[in-house]
């Protein structure tokens, strides 16, 4: 069914239609949302509110543009509130939030592509650098963590991520850093 017909029956409060932009989009919207927040809960909850907002407040009575777009843009913005609101503390989720935020692509990016550049990135690194790497952006280790399980001073664990995260940056240039960090921080669980 063409959008602007399916926008045109909203209007006119057609159950059927609230029924219809459900099925179409509820799974496309819940991936989005839990490739943002991490939590199925709170995806699904932020997804429903975007449908009941609909339902309830007319919202697309004067709107003009692309239904897909304004339902992707609500969930996001939502997402991004409830990160900002939950005072999220891991600093790559909320670097790979904003990021989301701020793209202007709905669609994600090629996850086996990123994963397999990162891991040929990080098995030319020299391997404490790659070590320190894991244990930091994987497994979440502080300096002070890594610097006692690998044996070494906390500066010299910082100077080996830094040399690791360069490195990154440099075969990463095309991309938005801020993916690459979520990608190496919640994908690489097998590295």
């Amino acid at each position: 069914m063409d959008e602007s017909i399916l926008i045109e029956r909203l209007r006119r409060n057609d159950r059927k239609a609230y029924s219809d932009l459900f099925d179409r989009y509820f799974d496309k919207l819940f991936t989005f949302a839990l490739n943002m927040v991490f939590r199925e809960d709170v995806a699904n909850d932020i997804v429903q509110e975007v449908f009941i907002a609909i339902y309830e407040k007319s919202v697309l009575k004067n709107y003009q543009g692309s239904l897909k777009a304004y339902l992707y843009t609500s969930v996001r913005n939502r997402c991004y509130n409830y990160l900002r609101d939950a005072k999220v503390e891991d600093r790559n989720m909320a670097l790979y939030a904003e990021a989301a935020v701020y793209s202007d692509n709905v669609d994600m990016i090629d996850r086996e592509e990123i994963l397999e550049k990162i891991r040929e990135v990080l098995d030319e690194l020299p391997e404490k650098c790659r070590e320190v790497c894991l244990l930091r952006f994987v497994h979440g280790y502080k300096y002070s963590e890594i610097s006692e399980q690998l044996g070494m001073n906390e500066n010299t664990v910082k100077v080996q991520l830094h040399r690791g995260l360069e490195k990154l940056k440099r075969c990463f240039s095309d991309y938005d850093f801020a993916l690459v960090l979520f990608m190496l921080t919640v994908c690489l669980e097998n590295v």
